[in-house]
């Protein structure tokens, strides 16, 4: 059950891979008098369903087959348990003193309950890398516990697994900020879990067919809350379930089960595809690849729903660009920005979805090679890319070679020797 896999470890496995530096922070956790709190947990990210191992330490079987234990794992509602990466969580000493390791600069918050799940805080952290030597401290406070139920009122469509992420709300100036506080799953179409006071939201969806394993259900738009001092219990309501658009999971088997598929890896030597595009900028999208033959051309797929391609693979290929602008006769960066949603469908609408990224993250810089848009999944599939954040590389017969911009640059090096 590869879903119910992802579903879990969503999380940790998101702060292992998208950065590679790890930062050690310290912190405090106090009662609202001051006092500090002993054998509080302290993580990054938390889960609504009780531990993520089963009593004796091990994991479950996440497997349609061993459905006990599927009900087991997503059962036990309500009940809160850290899930992060062992060095992203901590339990704190008798002066409530604790360390954790951050593992991406992405990581937004840390939260803490004490031992009974009764009283809990979040504390925001800083986005500068640099500023691992500052004290974290939460103040835990009395929570609320928050219900909901889902129904779904489309035609013959019911569900039989629903899921929800509880976010904090967005903050503009960290827009690639991992907002995500809780995890929350059921067989039963219902949520429940515990905040301290503050602002939220909830990213809310549903699975109609478990052996499908297809996300193909949402609550749409999200659904927004206030956890206020005063509240012991907040009732949502029941959140209506609409069909969901497609993903990237739908979309590439109904690619292959239509036989338009085509792997990257398995068509070296052969010549590039033409892209799909609707708008573009620093070249004639609509004339398409063919116009480049004669140079080397790095072609960068990247997406705004892709934090690592904004965090670092734009950046890296800008610095690449620009490096080597005395060799721009000989090859040429196309950033292939894809939004298979449909909604960024012209060049207008991608800087204004850009334009908090390039102010808080990139710094005052703008994308100095040419874009080319498309806004469906018709370039993706005809290359047939593993994800976004991929980099592919063409001779200058317009052919596709194995490398990246790495392998372009050694070439460049060696044609200056």
């Amino acid at each position: 059950m590869k879903l119910f896999v992802h579903l879990s470890l969503f999380a940790c496995l998101l702060s292992a891979n998208l950065h590679a530096e790890d930062r050690e922070m310290s912190g405090r956790v106090l009662d609202r008098t001051g006092a500090p709190v002993t054998k509080a947990t302290v993580s990054t990210f938390w889960r609504a369903n009780g531990s993520a191992k089963r009593p004796d330490g091990t994991d479950y079987v996440l497997d349609l087959d061993k459905r006990s234990e599927l009900e087991e794992y997503w059962g036990r509602l309500g009940q809160m348990a850290p899930l992060s990466l062992d060095s992203a969580q901590a339990v704190t000493d008798e002066e409530g003193n604790f360390k954790v390791v951050l593992h991406n600069g992405r990581q937004r918050l840390l939260m803490a309950m004490d031992a009974s799940r009764t009283i809990g805080g979040i504390a925001e952290l800083p986005d500068d890398v640099n500023a691992s030597r500052k004290t974290i401290e939460i103040t835990l406070v009395p929570m609320a516990t928050v219900k909901a139920k889902f129904r779904s009122s489309q035609h013959s469509k019911g569900f039989q697994f629903t899921h929800a992420y509880v976010e904090l709300l967005p903050d503009p100036t960290r827009p690639l900020a991992n907002d995500r506080v809780i995890s929350c799953g059921s067989f039963d179409g219902r949520l429940e879990f515990r905040l301290p006071p503050g602002d939220y939201q909830l990213d809310a969806y549903a699975i109609s067919n478990l052996q499908s394993e297809e996300i193909d259900l949402r609550v749409h738009p999200t659904t927004k809350f206030t956890v206020r001092e005063s509240d012991s219990e907040i009732d949502l309501g029941v959140l209506e379930l609409t069909e969901a658009p497609p993903d990237r999971n739908v979309l590439e088997r109904q690619s292959k089960d239509a036989g338009r598929w085509h792997n990257v890896t398995q068509h070296y030597g052969e010549v590039a595809p033409e892209w799909y595009s609707v708008d573009g900028r620093g070249i004639d999208h609509k004339k398409n690849i063919g116009q480049l033959r004669g140079k080397w051309v790095v072609l960068d797929f990247w997406g705004m729903s892709c934090a690592p391609c904004l965090a670092r693979g734009i950046p890296k290929m800008i610095d690449f660009y620009e490096k080597n602008s005395k060799f721009r006769e000989r090859f040429e960066v196309i950033g292939l920005c894809i939004d298979f949603t449909g909604e960024i469908d012209a060049m207008l609408k991608l800087d204004k979805a850009l334009s908090s990224v390039e102010t808080n993250v990139w710094k005052g810089k703008k994308i100095s090679f040419p874009i080319v848009l498309d806004n469906t999944f018709n370039t993706w599939e005809r290359y047939g890319i593993p994800g976004l954040g991929t980099v592919i590389l063409i001779d200058p017969d317009g052919k596709i070679v194995e490398g990246d911009e790495s392998t372009l640059q050694a070439i460049l090096d060696k044609a200056e020797q």
